[in-house]
């Protein structure tokens, strides 16, 4: 009896020493982690209204007009392609062509600082005032407003450098119309260095098959504060009979911007022609302009309602006054990135 107790006593002896031996800590296992699927891209649309509306004189006439009236759309279908179309309202539509109201119409592609694009867009013309629209432009120079507008059907080629681009156009000429067979080739450097910002180009447009009128356009702006200066020069001349400064357009503006609620600005043009390089501007042209105004916008916070008072004249024998408001409406659709 005596030794069946002493062997269980051992036993359990055993099993109590069994139980004080430390064990490792059961750590549980992570969850496997699971990359978050990227976000969707959501095709984006913005849609916006722009019209300026102004009482106007011409020495002793006057009236009210709608100065411009147009609807554009912008839509990135894709994060690298992008859609633009800009309707103008107020220009009546030629020949039963709707796209003859149409500013633009064309598709961009753009990744890793290359840009494809191609539809109905501007002329790439270097300077600020062929490339503004009409609804910031009060005092358009002779040449620009013959033409209304620099737009036509073109291809696009573009590289960006930092903060340059530079681009490579291929379109109908300035003379032609959709298949007349004429083209024009064009090569714009865009971009800013420091207070200096710059739109030149050189271009080709032809006249008659192989008979080209070259350009050499060269816009400037300077930012310095609340002030901004714009020099700008449109040369024009015959590849076939080259002549230097005998048709050519010139622009400089000056605007200053005192108070976030006001902007003031005075502007002078030149227009001259005395050969007959550029059928756009009549022989034995020579007219200039020079005049200024204010902008006045009455809410802070909105300053897409603008009030506007312009006078110039034009070789010191017509006056212009233009008075009036301008307006834009902006609408989003899609989600905001």
């Amino acid at each position: 009896m005596t030794a069946f107790v002493f062997v269980c006593s051992a036993i359990f002896a055993s099993a109590q020493a069994e139980q004080q031996v430390p064990t490792e800590p059961v750590v549980p296992s992570e969850p496997a982690l699971q990359e978050e699927p990227a976000p969707k891209f959501t095709p984006t649309v913005d849609i916006q209204l722009r019209g300026r509306l102004s009482l106007a004189s011409e020495n002793s006439k006057f009236g009210v007009k709608c100065d411009f009236l147009r609807v554009t759309l912008k839509s990135q279908l894709t994060k690298d392609l992008s859609l633009l179309f800009r309707q103008r309202l107020n220009k009546a539509i030629t020949n039963g062509d709707f796209m003859s109201a149409t500013d633009y119409l064309y598709l961009a592609w753009i990744k890793n600082g290359w840009e494809l694009s191609g539809g109905k867009h501007w002329i790439a013309c270097g300077g600020f005032e062929y490339q503004a629209t009409s609804y910031d432009i009060y005092i358009p120079p002779i040449f620009y407003d013959g033409l209304g507008g620099m737009y036509n059907y073109v291809v696009n080629a573009a590289r960006y450098f930092g903060k340059d681009r530079l681009c490579l156009q291929v379109s109908n000429s300035l003379y032609s119309t959709t298949f007349s067979n004429l083209l024009g080739y064009s090569l714009l450097w865009s971009g800013r260095r420091g207070v200096w910002e710059y739109h030149w180009s050189v271009n080709f447009f032809e006249r008659a098959k192989g008979d080209y009128n070259q350009y050499f356009c060269l816009g400037n702006r300077f930012h310095t504060g609340p002030v901004v200066w714009d020099l700008g020069l449109a040369h024009r001349m015959d590849l076939a009979q080259p002549t230097f400064f005998k048709d050519f357009s010139a622009v400089a503006k000056l605007k200053y911007t005192p108070f976030p609620w006001m902007a003031v600005f005075g502007k002078a043009t030149w227009d001259y022609k005395e050969c007959i390089a550029d059928p756009m501007l009549p022989d034995d042209t020579n007219i200039w302009q020079a005049g200024g105004g204010f902008e006045f916008f009455p809410f802070k916070s909105y300053r897409l309602l603008r009030l506007h008072c312009v006078y110039f004249n034009r070789n010191g024998s017509t006056h212009f006054f233009l008075a009036g408001l301008s307006c834009q409406v902006d609408f989003h659709i899609g989600d905001k990135r």
